[in-house]
């Protein structure tokens, strides 16, 4: 991961970030050294590069990437402002439903994709938890701070190959 984490507490942050095309590259680029142009972008997303370059620039409002330097001048590439997001903000129903997909699109996305393996051939760890547990709002908060804080802890670490780590709380539906 590229940076700290970008703060998404705004509804209009949401907005930018709740379309599937703009989430899609959003995340590539978390994932990337280098930039993407509109016309990369328009390809991994299936969208022309003219509409494309209106979904970058909406990211781009919204603070989350940014115009990359150029090799030759002629290319116009984009690059991600942080590492990823935590959205922390309260989206509305429809807002919250459409980040639900698009993270459930990305957990998809890793699950194709299969373990990493290691030298010898082997898959690399990985594991699954699901749990509930009852909190207050206040315990909540907390829960939230102490994971992130464990999860910065390992970030600097180099020494391995780069785990993908979703993390997600919330009240279930119908409580």
């Amino acid at each position: 991961m590229r940076g700290d984490a970008i703060q998404v507490t705004e509804l209009s942050q949401m907005r930018a970030a709740m379309h599937p095309a703009r989430w899609r590259v959003l995340t590539e680029l978390f994932d990337r050294q280098d930039g993407m142009t509109a016309t990369q972008a328009a390809e991994l997303t299936g969208l022309t590069p003219s509409a494309m370059s209106y979904h970058l620039n909406v990211l781009a409002r919204a603070g989350f990437i940014e115009r990359d330097d150029s090799d030759d001048g002629r290319e116009r590439p984009w690059r991600a402002t942080g590492g990823g997001l935590e959205i922390t903000g309260m989206p509305d129903e429809a807002m919250g439903r459409a980040l639900m997909q698009n993270l459930l699109a990305e957990v998809t996305r890793l699950f194709a994709a299969g373990p990493p393996r290691g030298p010898d051939g082997t898959p690399w760890p990985a594991s699954f938890t699901h749990t509930q547990v009852h909190l207050t709002k206040e315990r909540a908060k907390e829960l939230h701070r102490r994971v992130q804080e464990v999860i910065a802890e390992f970030e600097d670490d180099e020494d391995g190959p780069e785990y993908e780590l979703f993390w997600i709380q919330g009240v279930g539906p119908g409580r």
